[in-house]
């Protein structure tokens, strides 16, 4: 669709939290904030006229590369959140993009991302069919202190689980959603790092995309202050996130 008339370049969005997108503590689950951050992120491009109605037209869409988040502190049920969102880069078939959730004006969490188009027939980078000049970049201001980074594969893994994607793991783009490798990762940590805010900074890279009924291995390994999980179909590794914990 064309531009909007309320696209800004820094955009704004509120959000109520559900009880259904909770923990058994009152706060939000870290799959469920990854949700909200996709959700705004589509809404910014939207009305940029780069949202993926615009880009289907061309077999593409907007996929997740990296994430960084930073947290100081999860909201609660019923709170309600303000995340901002900004580009910080946009050259050729990748966007740095960055987001702030904050409540009552308090900063709670930073978030870098880093986007890249993808060509849903070829299932490969695709360079980008808009003229996007009229987007202002930011590359000074930045949400995390340490920017969206590649983890290192290099962690010896002390336990391996298996799984096979669902038909429920998949979102429009017929495949595994981004929200969906969190969760699996987060169902093999001791609930109480989450219940009592320990996990500070998730690193988390999306390497290659998973299909229906592929069989995968999840691969944990803790080493230092932090736990880190790769996902692999075979020898491929898909998937990779580090949590570090509060010390």
């Amino acid at each position: 669709m064309p531009l909007s008339a309320d696209f800004k370049s820094i955009h704004y969005k509120n959000w109520e939290v559900y009880f259904s997108q909770c923990y058994p503590n009152g706060a939000i689950k870290l799959p469920e904030l990854a949700n909200i951050l996709q959700l705004t992120a589509a809404e910014h491009a939207d009305l940029g006229g780069v949202g993926f109605d615009d880009l289907s037209k061309y077999d593409q869409s907007w996929v997740m590369n990296r994430m960084r988040i930073e947290i100081g502190e999860l909201p609660n049920f019923s709170q309600e959140i303000e995340v901002k969102t900004w580009i910080e880069e946009l050259k050729g078939f990748k966007s740095t993009r960055n987001f702030e959730v904050s409540r009552e004006g308090k900063k709670l969490l930073g978030i870098s991302s880093l986007w890249a188009i993808f060509n849903m027939k070829l299932r490969r980078p695709d360079a980008l069919q808009f003229d996007t000049s009229y987007v202002e970049q930011f590359p000074d201001i930045h949400a995390t202190e340490i920017t969206n980074q590649r983890v290192d594969l290099s962690f010896e893994v002390s336990e391996i689980f298996e799984q096979t994607v669902q038909f429920s793991d998949l979102d429009i783009v017929n495949h595994v959603n981004n929200t969906k490798y969190l969760e699996w990762c987060i169902n093999y940590i001791d609930p109480m790092l989450i219940l009592g805010n320990k996990i500070k900074a998730i690193d988390l890279n999306f390497i290659k995309e998973l299909s229906l009924g592929e069989a995968i291995t999840i691969q944990k390994g803790v080493f230092d202050n932090k736990i880190g999980f790769k996902i692999s179909k075979g020898e491929q590794i898909c998937f990779a996130c580090v949590f570090e914990i509060e010390k």
